[in-house]
Order: structure tokens, then sequence, then C-alpha cells
């Protein structure tokens, strides 16, 4: 009951971003909406989907590459349709996903369930990294226009000169609650919060080191930096589906992918916030927000018709592996 109820917020979240973002454009720029759909030229579309679902691939590809040091060696073709199967999981139940490709393919190619979470933690260590350095790298990229926009559209809101002073103090009071944390340490060590906290980090940098300890770290470190280029080459190429966003560099394909993550973080597979961020990091770059909105949607629908094809086939393969299994030891 609290997973589902926690779904129909998120829900309600996101079609809430999607009535507030149609309800700021006017008739003619909602019938500028559904002209750019008209318009576009769908073989790019058709092409993004090709990029996304290889992403993927190369995503399952990596996961082999952390699994097979343990003694294991998991075919392609399931340890893919697993990945695809927890991806369609988290649009039910954000998260769960992982727990469920964990089990589908721990089961299908004989390998312990508690080996495969430990690979996945590590897996999402070195995403959480490369999408922090990507997104700050992406914030100093356009630092001017992502000014502008937020001085443009929110001055009302936010007070700048007060802002700068409260990252002042916000800057002071870390550094006094770090020596406070220092001198305390020993005290600190018998709470039960501050031991969850040092086995989080103790379990972030054993992740990190893992890596290190495969046969060729590199590949596996240009794995992950490949999967991210992929998503951002994806977003460039749904750009040549539209006249008015064909002429967009590359630069701008990556700043709106990384912007554009922060979505499936808030609403579930990003549905109704995702295009809208997408419309409104265009808008920086003088494109209008039904083009904008346009483009985003292509692409969320992009990322969800591979998830539901391959997610749907991973769960009737491992019905149908299991349903073998089960005749197998019958005989």
């Amino acid at each position: 009951m609290k997973k589902t109820l926690r779904l129909i917020i998120f829900l309600l979240i996101g079609l809430g971003f999607i009535w507030w973002f149609i309800s700021k454009l006017s008739h003619e720029e909602i019938k500028q909406l559904f002209e750019s759909f008209t318009h576009a030229n769908y073989f790019w579309f058709f092409v993004a989907l090709l990029v996304n679902v290889f992403s993927a691939v190369i995503r399952a590809f990596r996961w082999q590459q952390l699994i097979r040091p343990m003694g294991y060696n998991p075919k392609l073709m399931p340890t893919f349709l697993a990945v695809m199967s927890g991806y369609l999981t988290n649009l039910a139940v954000p998260r769960l996903g992982e727990i469920v490709r964990c089990g589908l393919l721990g089961k299908n190619q004989k390998i312990p369930f508690e080996k495969t979470v430990g690979t996945v933690i590590v897996e999402r260590t070195v995403d959480t990294i490369c999408f922090a350095l990507f997104f700050f790298i992406a914030l100093m990229i356009e630092f001017n226009y992502i000014k502008d926009y937020i001085y443009n559209n929110f001055n009302n809101i936010i007070n700048f000169s007060s802002l700068k002073v409260f990252l002042i103090y916000g800057f002071i009071a870390i550094i006094i609650l770090c020596s406070i944390l220092f001198i305390f340490r020993k005290k600190l060590k018998q709470m039960k919060f501050y031991k969850k906290i040092i086995e989080f980090l103790s379990g972030f940098m054993e992740g990190i080191k893992s890596i290190f300890k495969l046969k060729n770290p590199w590949l596996f470190i240009f794995n992950s930096l490949f999967i991210w280029f992929l998503w951002i080459l994806g977003t460039y190429v749904i750009f040549l589906c539209f006249d008015q966003t064909s002429h967009l560099a590359f630069k701008i394909a990556f700043v709106a992918t990384m912007l554009g993550a922060i979505g499936p973080a808030v609403t579930p597979g990003g549905i109704g916030l995702f295009p809208a961020i997408i419309a409104e990091t265009l808008l920086m770059y003088a494109i209008s927000r039904p083009v904008g909105y346009a483009a985003g949607w292509l692409l969320w629908i992009v990322s969800q018709i591979g998830i539901l094809i391959f997610g749907l086939t991973g769960f009737v393969y491992f019905s149908k592996d299991k349903k073998e299994n089960e005749r197998d030891r019958k005989d």
C-alpha cells in the first residue's frame, strides 16, 4: 500500500508538471506544438531509438565485466533482457528494478543473488560519479546561459544578493560542522546514525576500489563514459527531427541531457518533468517552448519504447525459462 501510494503521488506530480507546462502555452503555441509533431522527421526518431537501445546493450556488457571476476560468465542476451526488465520495473516502483534484474539474471545464469546485488551497487556508484562530473561540466560550459535564464525567469523569487550571502554563510557553516565532527569523532562513533554514514561511505569507496581489481578496468571506465555519450548522442539525434533544432550544436545536447537527467529522479521515468526541462533548456537557445516541448516528448518516448519492448520481452523470456526449469525438476 505504501509503495502504491508513493507511485500514485509521483505520477500525480508528473501529470501536474504536464498541466503546468501546457497552461503556460497560448492557443497559437499549442497549435505549434501539434504541428511540430506532425512535421517531425521520424527517420531520426528511429535512429535515436537504436542509439538508446545500444546504450542498454553496453550497460549489459559492462555488467558482465563486473560479474566475471566472481567466476561466472553470464550470456549477453539474458543480461541485456534483465537490465531492460529492471528499467521496466522502475517505471512502476522506483529502485525496485535493481533488485528485480539481479533476481532474474541470478536464477537464469545460476549466480547467487547477493553477488549480483554487489555488482549493481558498484554500477550505481560509478553512474553517480559520472553524472555529478558531467552535470558540473555542463553548468560550467553554459554558465552564462543558465545564469541569464534563472535571472530572467526567477528574479522575482530569488534574491541573488541574498543568495550570495547565504552561500558564504553556508560555506562557513560547513567548515564549522566539519570541525565539530572531527573534535567529537570518538563520541560520534558510538552513535548508530554515524555508523550508518561511515558504512555507506566505506561501501562507496569499496565499490570504486573493486573497479581497479577487474581484468580490464579501463575498458569498464570507457564503457561507463560511452553509455553517457550514447545518451547525449540520442538527444542530439532527436534535435535533427525538427528544422528549428537541427542546427543546435552537440554541446547543447550535452547540457540538455544532463539537466534532463533530473526528471527521472523526481517522477517515475521522468514523466511530465523531463520534457518540460528539455523545453526550458532549449528556450535558453532561442528555441520556442512548443518545439522544445515536442523534442522533449520525443526524447522521452524514445527511451520508454525500448524499455517497454525489451522489458516485456525479458519478463516473457525469464518466465518461460522458469517454467522449463520447473518441468525439468518434475521429470
